[in-house]
């Protein structure tokens, strides 16, 4: 018996729409890319239950006859290509004619249209890709397709969607992606009933940009209008200090279509250049526009990603648009009197500066007032009790605020301003003081603190102010400050979480301008937000007003804080915690000091206090390491003594 054979069409179909249709928002951005491809200026979106009842688009485009309508239905019915050449000029949305039939195998489905020139409609109902029945219909010109109970055949599916507050969000981001670079159409949004978005034509990208992110972020972009090599790049790209802490607000469109592409965001850094902090994202909406031959579209399923036949050309051409709009930006400027003479004038603003020396402090030079005093090597040197770390909030930023609440010296803010020392020198070990311990018991340096039991025993110093070096019973112990402040962190929200967290009511509220998007988002969690400490209200599309956070968290900069721990919560798409405690480990580590703040010998300290006395002190919420051991074994195996 052969062991090769051919799918059935209903089984290939399924395939297909595991490859295609990962979440409701797939379906909406197929739907509406067809609606697009069909000449419509005006598309309307209902959606009921997050996708999984009902999505609806219905366009006022070209229509089908009854022929077509069925045809659209079979794999790989397209419209788009007629000849293999075709595939390497694709100047459509949608092509490959997997979207409708991969939609109908999993879902209700109904497709109602009409051409202009015909007298009445057409409608085909189908369920599980099986058509059911087809009928004449009294219609508009146009399309309207609804696709009811999505996933119904494929539980398995429906188990790995998000909750409804995030696939929400998906749907309304897939429309703003395709309602960007066609202002030319209106598109209007319907939440179970409710108004989500509706975004007029407009021939201006700019109304829609304010319509869908907020005037803030419009005023925060630059113009950018570049061609080079047979590409024109239009768009906007962000001023410099205007950071996200992810790709997602980095929109880049080819051809009009949203797409990923390495060889886009090598542009943008390169571009921005040291305008641009590591690890933060400058976001962007551009726009480029070159042969379709020059392009391969057909590299993914979704069309999510594309390849480019030159990618350097690309990248220099993206790279020298944005470094053009960056020196396009205005600056302030003022008429000078012609009867002035310039001399006197230049003479005035010549600016005269000498530096001065910087001094390195060593690790352990602190003042006298904050040298813990040594004590007899038989004994261990008192640790104060850890206070709460809810009183970690001042008005401070980074590792000083962050800390504040790690100690109960009143005054180690001047500690902050010390530059840490590139490579910490401790003093010499007191001889009398180590000759009493075992050869085999690490020695506590001058201006260590020592710990009970198997925690590490003494703090030496730290690592390119990131790691904290200490010495513990088994050897030398390297602590990631970072992960060991967001585990802290962690375990206090999630410990007072039960009972409801603290919160810290603001002395002024704040007010946050948020994309549309995100701000809707933010408030279908409310719930669970208001359960966390944080108290809000809305004030419009864009904007909420802050009145309360988590008494554990740091005051700084709310409003980056929490864009930050939306948007990392919006991506992780593989969450291991539930959703409660998600939110908690994203705010703990969006609070957490992070690598390259400096810490004071105390507050070095402090941290491996309270670390020890977490539940599970040795892993960051995630799951990554808050440190790790060089054995004394392996030091002597690498030094050639064993």
């Amino acid at each position: 018996m052969s062991k090769i054979h051919v799918l059935s069409e209903h089984l290939s179909n399924r395939i297909a729409a595991g490859e295609v249709i990962e979440r409701p928002a797939s379906v909406l951005k197929e739907l509406v890319e067809n609606a697009i491809d069909a000449g419509a200026d005006r598309i309307r979106v209902e959606v009921e239950r997050a996708g999984t009842r009902l999505i609806a688009v219905s366009d006022n485009g070209c229509g089908m006859d009854p022929d077509d309508a069925l045809l659209s239905l079979e794999p790989h019915g397209t419209s788009k290509i007629r000849e293999e050449a075709d595939i390497d000029r694709i100047c459509t949305l949608g092509f490959r004619g997997e979207a409708i039939p991969s939609i109908a195998a999993i879902s209700r489905f109904s497709i109602e249209t009409r051409t202009a020139d015909a007298l009445e409609g057409f409608r085909v109902e189908v369920a599980g890709g099986k058509i059911l029945e087809t009928l004449p219909a009294g219609c508009a010109p146009g399309t309207t397709v609804r696709v009811r109970d999505l996933f119904f055949n494929t539980p398995a599916r429906k188990k790995f969607l998000k909750s409804p507050a995030t696939e929400e969000h998906h749907l309304e981001e897939a429309l703003l992606m395709l309602a960007l670079p066609y202002p030319q159409i209106t598109f209007e949004l319907l939440m179970d009933g409710r108004p989500a978005i509706h975004s007029p034509a407009s021939k201006q990208l700019d109304s829609r940009l304010r319509a869908f992110f907020g005037r803030h972020f419009q005023e925060q972009m630059l113009p950018v209008q570049h061609r080079e090599n047979g590409i024109e790049i239009s768009g906007y790209i962000a001023a410099p200090g205007f950071t996200r802490n992810s790709r997602r607000e980095q929109r880049t469109f080819v051809n009009g279509r949203a797409v990923e592409s390495p060889a886009l965001y090598r542009g943008l850094r390169e571009g921005y250049a040291t305008l641009s902090d590591a690890g933060r994202y400058p976001p962007c909406v551009l726009f480029l526009t070159l042969e379709p031959t020059a392009v391969d579209v057909n590299v993914h399923p979704a069309k999510r990603e594309v390849r480019f036949k030159q990618e350097y050309v690309v990248s220099r051409a993206v790279a020298a648009a944005v470094g053009a709009a960056l020196r396009r930006r205005s600056t302030p400027t003022s008429a000078l009197d012609p009867k002035v003479p310039m001399e006197p004038l230049l003479e005035s603003v010549r600016v005269h500066y000498t530096p001065s020396p910087v001094q390195q402090e060593d690790f352990f030079a602190a003042s006298e007032q904050d040298r813990t005093p040594l004590a007899p090597a038989s004994e261990t040197v008192p640790v104060a009790p850890p206070q709460d770390l809810s009183s970690a909030v001042s008005g401070k930023t980074g590792a000083a605020n962050a800390f504040s609440g790690l100690t109960d010296r009143p005054d180690l803010s001047h500690d902050t301003e010390t530059p840490a020392p590139s490579s910490p020198r401790p003093e010499s070990s007191n001889t009398t003081e180590s000759a009493s311990l075992s050869p085999r018991t690490p020695h506590p340096l001058p201006g260590a603190m020592v710990f009970n039991g198997n925690w590490p025993t003494a703090v030496i110093g730290v690592l390119d102010d990131t790691y904290i070096i200490a010495s513990g019973p088994a050897g030398l112990v390297l602590v990631d400050q970072h992960a060991a402040h967001e585990r802290i962190l962690f375990e206090q929200l999630l410990r007072d979480s039960s009972a409801g967290i603290p919160a810290q009511r603001l002395l002024l509220p704040l007010s946050v301008e948020l994309p549309r998007t995100a701000a809707a988002m933010l408030w279908r969690s409310r719930d669970l937000l208001e359960k966390l400490g944080f108290d809000l209200e809305p004030l419009g599309n864009h904007t909420i007003m802050l009145n309360a956070v988590p008494a554990a968290l740091p005051t700084g900069d709310l409003e980056k804080l929490l864009l930050d721990m939306l948007a990392e919560l919006i991506d992780n798409t593989a969450a291991r915690l539930p959703l409660e405690a998600e939110f908690v480990a994203r705010a703990a580590c969006k609070a957490a000091i992070k690598a390259h703040d400096h810490l004071t010998p105390e507050m070095a300290r402090q941290l491996l206090e309270q670390l020890g006395k977490c539940r599970q002190g040795t892993l960051c919420p995630h799951g990554r390491p808050t440190m790790l051991t060089i054995t004394l074994t392996e030091i002597e195996r690498r030094f050639g003594r064993k």
